[in-house]
Order: C-alpha cells, then structure tokens, then sequence
C-alpha cells in the first residue's frame, strides 16, 4: 500500500506540474493577446531643437524670414546701385543664427558654419552666392570666435520650395567634421 501511495502521490506531483505548466503557458498566450489587440501609443514628436552645443560652439536660432519670391535690390546693402531684382518662382528664406565662443581660447576662422536647409522630404537646398547683396553687413558666417564675447550673426539667403515644411539649417563645426547637426527652423 505504500508503494501505490508513492506511485499514486509521483503521478499526482507530476500531473498538478504539468498544470501549473500549461496554466503557465496559457496566462502567457494571453497577455500576448491582449498586449496584441491594444493600439500601440505612436511615438512622441520629437522636441524642436533651436540651440545646439557642438565642442566649444554654441549655435542658436537668431531670426528667421521668409522673403517671398523677389529680393527687390533697392532693399539690399547697395540701393544706390541699378542692378535687377533677384526672383524666383519659389521663394526666399532669410536665416540668422547666433553662434558663440563658450570655450576659453579662439576659434580660427573659418572652423564653423551654416550650410544647407532640409526640409520633411530631406531635400536639400543650399545658400545663394547671389544672394549677396541682401545679406546683412552685420553677418560674420566662419569668422573667428573669441571667447567670452557677444555671439557673433551668420545670416544666408536659400531658394526653397513653396512645399517645403518642417525646415532645418545644418551647422557645421571642424571638430566634429564628418557630422552636420541641424537646428529646427519652426517652418
């Protein structure tokens, strides 16, 4: 009697087991189901970023103006001038940003800069050496940074796509060469 009390307790152990396994198993299958059937939470937009730190440089978001589709040249620096307005069938962005010396000795000229604008396409749209003219004088873009000082303006002119949304302006610093950070432009 005592065997089949062991045999009959071993069968029992193993089956309440294999329970426990298969209840287990199907609580798993489950909360897979359930984790399944809810809607998943889309991801957060990111946060604008209007200030980047690369190295010693800060660059941040001076101004922003969208010029239309002329640059009338009785408003650039040379008025007096009789040259033709510079027009487009798209239009003209104006874009300023402060960069700064945070850093403790200088920084050479021309180590940093603004480069292109990218828009939610990722199309690219680069400065206009024509655009000259209605660049501030006031715009210092690669010139060298002294520490402690006021920030100094970098201001270029792009021709963008009437499209075009969501545009950000590439930041170049030597220090992190192979790299372009981009600051949003909140257009």
């Amino acid at each position: 009697m005592k065997k089949s009390l062991g045999r009959i307790s071993k069968t029992l152990l193993v089956f309440g087991g294999m329970i426990i396994v298969v209840i287990i198993l199907v609580l798993g299958m489950v909360n897979r189901t359930r984790k399944a059937a809810l809607p998943e939470e889309p991801e957060p937009e990111p946060e604008p970023v209007y200030e980047i730190v690369i190295g010693d440089i800060k660059f941040k978001l001076h101004e922003v103006k969208d010029r239309g589709n002329i640059l009338k040249f009785s408003e650039s620096k040379y008025p007096e001038r009789q040259r033709p307005d510079l027009t487009t069938t798209e239009r003209f962005i104006e874009v300023t940003v402060a960069v700064e010396n945070i850093g403790k000795d200088n920084i050479k000229k021309d180590y940093w800069d603004i480069k292109e604008l990218v828009d939610s396409e990722e199309r690219k749209f680069y400065s206009l050496p024509e655009a000259e003219p209605w660049i501030p004088a006031e715009s210092k873009c690669g010139a060298i940074l002294k520490p402690g000082f006021s920030p100094t303006l970098c201001t270029k002119i792009y021709e963008v796509a009437k499209i075009s949304s969501g545009l950000k302006v590439g930041v170049y610093s030597r220090e992190k060469k192979k790299q372009t950070f981009f600051i949003d432009l909140g257009i």
